[in-house]
């Protein structure tokens, strides 16, 4: 079915079941670009997931196993929502993949750590293709797993947090979101992760959460549930989504959710 504008110009009108199939084809294209299965290392355990709060989602995260100790992990929120927004984290997405490879093959610790390399050049794409003032806020880290260090940049996301030790910390290290500013500087830090720490990164979509009565699930509410169950590695991804819907109540998921949890054993 078509409908023709004043100006002459032919749109297509897509039937509900051609709607239908094609938002289908768009959730399992977007899908297919988070990881099958999570990487290997020793003494490490990973977890993740991803919860749209639309058919498609504007949060992104990959881990990407760089030799037999490394891992490179990407945690990313695209501003917006919807297929906007699933579109621009798919760029976000493969941009990363070919920046880390080429990071990778022609490495130049002139040019600071790995993680610096990589948000940095992707944030001179970013700014130089971005017309519409779009960015992303993200985590990209690089893990190690013979030494437990974990170097990382907070480009503008909420700040990963490491429980060790009976306590908890929050890694702010970084810089702006990503495409904003063409001249962004970004600096990285590197934390240990002790013997039985849990590092836990995830989007606003956890912390933003309304309940009935319009109140924020909080940072608060989020170290309280992971203090209670962060060396529950494969599980807490899943225990703090319940602990979100349970806030939430009939309240409907307003934004993306995205958590990715690394356990040192």
């Amino acid at each position: 079915m078509t409908a023709q504008s004043s100006h002459g110009t032919v749109h297509r009108t897509l039937r509900p079941e051609q709607l239908e199939h094609e938002l289908a084809l768009a959730r399992a294209v977007q899908q297919s670009l988070f990881p099958e299965s999570l990487p290997t290392l020793p003494d490490v355990r990973l977890a993740a997931v991803n919860h749209p709060a639309r058919i498609v989602s504007g949060d992104l995260y990959d881990v990407i196993k760089i030799d037999p100790e490394r891992i490179a992990i990407l945690c990313a929120d695209v501003s917006g929502k919807g297929f906007a927004a699933a579109l621009l984290a798919s760029e976000v997405y493969a941009y990363v993949r070919s920046t880390l490879r080429a990071a990778c093959v022609f490495a130049d610790p002139t040019l600071g750590p790995l993680p610096v390399q990589v948000v940095t050049l992707l944030n001179t794409e970013a700014v130089r293709r971005n017309a519409a003032g779009r960015y992303a806020t993200m985590v990209f880290a690089e893990f190690d797993a013979s030494a437990r260090s974990l170097c990382y940049v907070n480009a503008g996301h909420n700040p990963p947090l490491m429980f060790a030790h009976g306590g908890v910390s929050e890694l702010t290290v970084g810089g702006p979101p990503v495409g904003l500013f063409e001249d962004a500087a970004y600096d990285a830090a590197t934390v240990t992760v002790p013997e039985h720490g849990t590092v836990v990164i995830y989007t606003d979509g956890v912390v933003e959460a309304r309940s009935p009565q319009d109140e924020e699930f909080g940072l608060g509410r989020l170290v309280d549930v992971c203090a209670g169950a962060y060396r529950d590695i494969e599980e807490l991804p899943a225990i703090v989504m319940a602990a979100v819907q349970a806030w939430a109540g009939a309240i409907d998921q307003d934004d993306d959710i995205t958590l990715i949890v690394l356990g040192v054993d």
